[in-house]
């Protein structure tokens, strides 16, 4: 038996699992740690002003802060069933699902239609872009002064316009409808943006070959314009859905927290704003807000779910 050759067999194996795991360091350091690098500060941030957020609220709502918050009772789940009771609750989640209602297939209607228009080579196109985009960009409190102008009953132009004297931010008939408008004509800039970048997308050949076979402008755009623009669409759906079920500032702005049309359009996050700061009521309003995050999780997975009966991709 050569004791020296049965001593050496094992050596091979040996540096062939050194050289393995040099590569896989080497792979590591060159493919995966720049991508990790280039991650983090994303996820520090989410995580930051997000995830570490929401894990707050939600302890909150299971307890009873006192001393200003510096000691906390433990009440498990009587915070919930203080909302399921509250007459307020319910009426504050219809008027959200209300606002929603009236908000998203608008702000998708328009937004889309405007798109459209600007999808066109005309000449000054570029500005017409930044003049749809600027209600985006201008500040809500300064919007909601021109509105409240706008929609004044005395010598609001919007009454001059139409020959009325409807009170629409002070009638409850109106108010919601008022509050909607103003909701949609801020909101349509970014969503027009990214339904534009939508339409750019498509190839141009697509519309050649319909052309050719015949196809007038409406069968171009039902059978490929609007099929390939489904994914933007749904993109623009989600996030609009969750924008309405966010709304706030404008409810403060132009109605107010004395109004007495406040009940009409009052919604989840005003209600918590109201129970957090006004009541100074932590624990109840990150109820209310916990109840809206699990909400906004439900309509995201109903469109997704749905979406796989319209929504195209390539």
């Amino acid at each position: 038996m050569d004791i020296s050759k049965s001593s050496a067999e094992p050596w091979p194996s040996h540096l062939q699992q050194l050289e393995h795991k040099k590569k896989k360091t080497s792979r590591f350091r060159n493919h995966y740690l720049p991508a990790y690098i280039l991650v983090a500060p994303t996820v520090l941030l989410v995580t930051i002003f997000y995830v570490i957020p929401v894990i707050i609220s939600v302890l909150l709502s299971f307890v009873k802060s006192e001393n200003f918050g510096m000691a906390n009772k433990w009440v498990g789940l009587e915070n919930y069933r203080r909302l399921v009771a509250d007459d307020q609750f319910w009426g504050d989640l219809w008027n959200t699902f209300h606002y929603v209602i009236l908000f998203v297939p608008a702000v998708l209607v328009i937004s889309t239609i405007l798109a459209l228009l600007l999808n066109q080579k005309i000449k000054g196109i570029a500005f017409f872009r930044t003049v749809y985009f600027l209600p985006q960009i201008t500040l809500p409190a300064a919007t909601a002064l021109v509105w409240v102008v706008l929609f004044n009953k005395d010598y609001g132009l919007i009454n001059h316009l139409l020959g009325t004297d409807i009170g629409w931010l002070s009638d409850s008939r109106t108010v919601m409808l008022a509050f909607v408008t103003t909701s949609v004509w801020g909101s349509i800039g970014l969503k027009m943006i990214i339904i534009l970048a939508g339409l750019q997308g498509i190839p141009t050949s697509l519309y050649e070959a319909g052309s050719l076979e015949g196809a007038n402008a409406f069968q171009r755009f039902w059978n490929i314009t609007l099929p390939l623009l489904t994914p933007t669409l749904f993109f623009v759906a989600i996030i609009s859905v969750i924008e309405g079920t966010q709304v706030f500032d404008g409810i403060l702005f132009l109605v107010g927290k004395n109004s007495i049309v406040l009940s009409d359009v009052r919604s989840l996050v005003f209600s918590y704003y109201i129970n957090t700061y006004t009541m100074d009521d932590p624990n109840y309003g990150s109820t209310i807000i916990d109840v809206l995050l699990v909400i906004n999780l439900i309509l995201t997975a109903i469109q997704f779910r749905l979406s796989k009966k319209w929504v195209f991709y390539e």
